[in-house]
């Protein structure tokens, strides 16, 4: 388990290098704010269609060869980009990219596969803190890597930089991991159509209203997150790639630190559904905290509030995955958590499309309302999720203090 981590670390630190500069790259390039936001939704709109096809595969193959198959394919998407000269290009490789991810969802059925039920939250955390990590390191790396300011940031240095981490995760997949799906679990790819995939799913509620939470988090995800650089720029909070950085950090250490510390404990005291709900209230009260502290151009303010929004997304991500997982069985189970991140892209993706669009035409601040807007919607699916009696901690506890 703690290699598969690893492997989506170093991977994520790659993607997570990026996000400083690439906006404002394309804008370099003569595009404008919503070409840019859409040059990067092409990702998430690769992984929509591809992440489903890799978790079936996986499922038929076993998980390393797919990893395998996927950091190769990241590598190859990193040098592209980094030899873009036109927006065209940008787009291209963000796509293929995309088309190419299939290592998240196979490393969440991965870890799925190693871990019992009990400890599902706990491992889906430590995955979560992976992605933490990746936001301190990457962005730190890749804001000092592109320079002091947004005009003229220097792209192939970090996109090769990625590439190269892509290509370290790819070494220790060949040479450190073991495939954790046995022969005498896998599935069939011709067994069970997508078709048939999507009926089976569309009969289980729980599963149902957790792919509907996925898309609808990742939607307001998309709004607040890919505009960032140009709303700190727009409010005056950041000058160049540079000055994301302890900000960027800061959200980053919040979520390590939830998601690698204290999930497990306050998943077995409080139970999933519960923190994905409190998540949500704390993502939609954050986001709005960070229009108030970009109207009064304090930086200290938005970094806090950035840690809020980091704290509400590991409760809902990291609880998210972790029921999703338990929804489902081992040879089924690359399919449907390639549907479920499939969807997550989606969402994604929308959001990451039109939030450059809702920046220049609505307002400086209309994403993170949007965004905020979305987080009441999750609540009303996460009050919808029922658990038995024994999967709610505090009433197993109550029964057993009454007995």
């Amino acid at each position: 388990m703690y290699i598969a981590v690893f492997i989506v670390l170093l991977d994520m630190i790659g993607f997570g290098i990026m996000l400083p500069i690439l906006a404002y790259y394309a804008l370099q390039l003569g595009a404008s704010p919503g070409v840019a936001t859409f040059c990067m939704a092409l990702y998430v709109v690769g992984m929509f269609f591809a992440t489903p096809v890799w978790g079936r595969l996986s499922d038929r193959f076993g998980r390393k060869p797919i990893l395998m198959v996927s950091l190769t394919g990241s590598v190859v998407g990193f040098i592209f980009l980094g030899f873009a000269s036109a927006v065209w290009m940008v787009a291209v490789s963000r796509l293929f990219s995309g088309l190419m991810a299939g290592n998240l969802s196979v490393a969440q059925a991965y870890v799925a596969d190693v871990t019992t039920d009990q400890d599902r939250a706990k491992a889906m955390g430590m995955l979560g803190a992976a992605f933490g990590i990746s936001f301190i390191v990457g962005p730190a790396l890749g804001g000092y890597l592109a320079g002091d300011s947004f005009a003229d940031a220097n792209l192939q240095l970090p996109a090769m930089v990625s590439a190269c981490l892509s290509l370290s995760a790819l070494v220790v997949v060949i040479f450190f991991l073991k495939e954790s799906l046995p022969e005498t679990k896998r599935g069939s790819v011709e067994s069970t159509s997508f078709r048939q995939l999507l009926a089976w799913v569309g009969g289980q509620r729980t599963l149902c209203l957790l792919l509907a939470s996925v898309g609808v988090y990742n939607l307001a995800a998309g709004f607040v997150e890919s505009v960032f650089p140009i709303w700190a720029d727009a409010t005056d909070i950041a000058h160049g790639p540079k000055d994301l950085v302890p900000v960027l950090i800061a959200a980053g250490i919040a979520m390590v630190i939830v998601q690698g510390g204290l999930i497990g404990p306050l998943s077995r005291r409080f139970g999933e559904r519960r923190l994905m709900r409190a998540g949500a209230v704390i993502f939609g009260i954050s986001a709005l905290l960070v229009t108030l502290a970009g109207g009064i151009g304090s930086v200290p303010a938005v970094s806090a509030a950035l840690m809020g929004q980091a704290i509400g997304a590991a409760f809902v991500l990291t609880s998210m995955q972790s029921l999703t997982s338990k929804e489902v069985q081992a040879d089924n189970r690359g399919a449907v958590m390639g549907l479920y991140n499939a969807l997550g892209t989606l969402g994604r993706g929308t959001g990451t499309a039109i939030t450059g669009s809702a920046f220049a035409g609505i307002g400086v601040h209309a994403p993170y309302y949007i965004g905020s807007g979305l987080m009441c919607l999750l609540l009303l699916l996460a009050l919808a999720l029922r658990a038995p009696q024994a999967e709610e901690p505090l009433a197993a506890e109550a029964v057993a203090g009454n007995s």
